[in-house]
């Protein structure tokens, strides 16, 4: 196990090699990177101007895109991970490309990518991947295929994968949940319309009560205290 070529450096002590075909962009990466005050920056349209380059004079970082021809940069990434290509194989690559799929970065991780920055490529994102590329102590390990990787990565992004899959599959089953809740809540809506309309029918049908009034009016005739009062009334009389 070893760690990566930039682990414990200063940005100002980096050695950086840039691999893009977009001229445009070269220029911006450049200049974003002398802005950080970096030791060295070189320049490279394609894979294979870059490589001679870095064979003789190895340096500590690499950024590159992902779709370069004759040869991409994940091609890049396979041929100096190789454990032949020491000390290449310990310099640490960095995508910029404007295809951050998931999927892609996956792809990049598992191959032993540090990092992957999505384009328009900020300033402040760039800064901050690097200062977390110096302090990143994570060793590179050699495995059975002949390549080195970072330790964990494959056991971190299988984790992650799982954990993806779980969160997916409950959002299914929330969804299919919300769908059986709504036709259930249909139904029930139909009965209690159904039972509202019966009930309204059967009033309508009923005949009307008798008037309060009345109903006082014969409970007042009716009264013993008013019996006795008109006994009353008939003596003074006589």
């Amino acid at each position: 196990m070893k760690n990566h070529a930039a682990f414990g450096l200063g940005l100002e002590d980096l050695d950086a090699v840039i691999v893009e075909d977009s001229k445009p962009m070269q220029t911006i990466i450049r200049s974003i990177l002398l802005s950080f005050k970096v030791a060295r920056v070189r320049v490279f349209d394609s894979v294979d101007e870059a490589l001679q380059s870095m064979l003789a004079e190895p340096p500590n970082v690499i950024l590159t895109d992902w779709r370069m021809a004759p040869t991409s940069g994940y091609q890049l990434l396979r041929l100096i991970r190789h454990r032949h290509m020491e000390p290449l194989c310990y310099v640490p690559i960095l995508f910029v490309t404007a295809h951050g799929t998931h999927a892609l970065v996956d792809k990049a991780l598992r191959a032993g990518a540090h990092h992957l920055l999505v384009k328009p490529l900020a300033p402040s994102t760039l800064h901050n991947r690097l200062r977390w590329l110096v302090n990143d102590d994570r060793p590179l390990v050699l495995e059975n295929s002949g390549f080195y990787n970072i330790l964990g990565i494959n056991e971190a992004l299988d984790q992650q994968a799982e954990k993806l899959e779980t969160l997916e599959n409950a959002r299914v089953y929330h969804e299919q949940a919300i769908r059986r809740l709504a036709a259930v809540q249909g139904t029930v809506d139909k009965e209690f319309n159904k039972v509202g309309a019966e009930d309204h029918s059967e009033a309508d049908a009923a005949p009307d009560p008798e008037p309060v009034s009345k109903k006082k009016k014969v409970v007042l005739a009716s009264s013993p205290r008013s019996s006795r009062r008109q006994g009353f009334a008939a003596v003074r009389n006589n």
